[in-house]
């Protein structure tokens, strides 16, 4: 799926194991028609690990809820690699300050590292933030979402199936992009305090 990055949307740029650059931007309201057809692009595996079914499309709403954020509570970051929209990562803060977290990365852009960058990005501006920790969850023999948090320190949470993983934010060490990754976010959020939020 193609998608140009207009020149004056905050964005950064890493370049993952393989060599090839991903480039993070926090999503917007524009960026509605990327979910509405990324799904097309989502296994079905990857969309039961996503959604918890095989769902072939969004709703209305849903696509608005995906989409409209306001980068506070609902902290939502989109990757690409070159012209290629490669995945999506977000987290919703609760009611007790803690806040539950979901990554998906289309399959044709998987194993390259963009879940991991996303995860970073998601920690980085968490971290910022003051909330103390993510919270996801997942099937069991999800291989994906086990590979994005190896080498993390967990506190798992089995029912029904689905484990639900913890992960304490002050036990994580610090990357090399955080404060770039902060700096991007603060400047959407600047913008949309301004009203003058990019495309």
């Amino acid at each position: 799926m193609k998608i140009v990055i207009p020149d004056d949307r905050p964005k950064l740029e890493i370049t993952l194991h393989d060599g090839s650059v991903v480039t993070l931007s926090p999503v917007l309201k524009t960026d509605r028609e990327f979910f509405e057809k990324g799904i097309e692009e989502l296994s079905l595996e990857s969309r039961f690990s996503r959604f918890g079914q095989g769902v072939s499309s969004l709703s209305e709403h849903e696509l608005d809820y995906l989409s409209d954020v306001d980068q506070r509570h609902h902290v939502a970051w989109g990757a690409a690699i070159g012209d290629e929209v490669a995945g999506v990562g977000r987290y919703i803060v609760d009611e007790a300050g803690c806040a539950e977290m979901a990554v998906t990365v289309l399959d044709a852009m998987q194993r390259r590292g963009v879940g991991r960058v996303l995860f970073e990005a998601l920690v980085a501006v968490a971290r910022a933030d003051a909330i103390h920790e993510l919270y996801f969850e997942a099937q069991a023999d999800n291989e994906a979402v086990m590979n994005l948090v190896s080498g993390i320190e967990v506190t798992p949470f089995v029912t029904d199936g689905y484990i639900e993983r913890r992960i304490r934010l002050a036990e994580l060490p610090t990357s090399t992009h955080d404060e770039a990754m902060v700096s991007v976010i603060d400047e959407v959020r600047r913008q949309r305090t301004q009203g003058s939020q990019p495309r």
